[in-house]
């Protein structure tokens, strides 16, 4: 069977961002070790909202410029 390039950097792209939501999944699902019992988290604010829709859009302007390098 024969691959192009762009079906290999397609299937490495697919790979990358599967492991990258499992690891965030993971991060979610599980508690802080320094979490108490009965006791509520801290809400989450609209500023960590916007904090981490800024720091995706930084990695995909990232994965932009490393596209246009390649």
């Amino acid at each position: 069977m024969n691959i192009s390039p762009k079906q290999q950097k397609m299937a490495l792209g697919a790979l990358i961002g599967g492991l990258l939501g499992a690891g965030s999944a993971y991060l979610l699902m599980t508690a802080p070790k320094g979490a108490v019992e009965g006791e509520d988290p801290k809400p989450i604010t609209a500023g960590d909202v916007i904090s981490l829709t800024g720091a995706a859009a930084v990695l995909v302007r990232k994965i932009d410029d490393f596209r246009r390098k390649m």
